[in-house]
């Protein structure tokens, strides 16, 4: 989630609440009201859902304190509700992080499986809405795709630059951009960087892998 001058920070300190925001269709919800007030229903018509697929998660986020109630109103003898993020950054607490060769590490496979499994579902999501938009009529335009894996060999101080313009660029692309307009296309960015090991049982020991 992306910060702005009013940093309202949402800290997830416990295996429970991570849990409970890792769900790819809670990180769509989160993603789609950052900034923007949206009814159930209008957010169930972005995602191509039915409004009863999303109302127990509605109350999950609101419970966590992660959406709250921006108006409410009265449509036809009901109650309808707009809700808005309450915070506009996640923050993950690293103690929940720590590795365990006998353990079953669930943070770590919480965190991949969300961020891989939203990614996915994004993509897909993606797809059709666009595919459904040209069939209404709409303007073709072409636009790139990038998914890529690569593993290289590198040395650790190439590593060290490469990584830094690496995180540069992230900053870049999530900080707010004064010339965007609503109707501007939304893009979106997700990255894994990290060592690649291999068993080997010929390391020695002390000797720097």
């Amino acid at each position: 989630m992306k910060n702005d001058k009013t940093d309202r920070r949402f800290r997830v300190s416990d295996l429970e609440t991570l849990r409970a925001i890792a769900d790819p269709l809670r990180i769509q919800i989160l993603e789609l009201l950052e900034g923007k007030a949206l009814t159930v229903k209008q957010v169930a018509e972005k995602l191509g859902l039915a409004p009863g697929k999303l109302y127990y998660h509605f109350g999950t986020l609101e419970k966590l304190g992660l959406i709250e109630v921006a108006e409410t109103r009265m449509v036809a003898n009901m109650v309808e509700k707009t809700y808005i993020s309450a915070a506009n950054a996640l923050d993950v607490d690293p103690a929940l992080f720590k590795f365990s060769k006998e353990g079953d590490n669930e943070p770590f496979n919480i965190l991949l499986a969300s961020t891989i499994d939203t990614t996915r579902e994004d993509i897909i999501r993606s797809l059709q809405a666009r595919q459904f938009q040209l069939e209404q009529g709409a303007e073709e335009r072409e636009r790139r795709m990038i998914i890529n894996r690569v593993v290289s060999r590198v040395s650790e101080k190439r590593i060290g630059e490469f990584q830094e313009r690496l995180l540069k660029l992230v900053q870049e692309f999530e900080t707010e951009d004064k010339t965007s307009k609503p109707a501007d296309q939304p893009y979106a960015l997700t990255v894994a960087f990290y060592p690649s090991f291999y068993f080997d049982k010929t390391v020695r020991k002390g000797k720097k892998k």
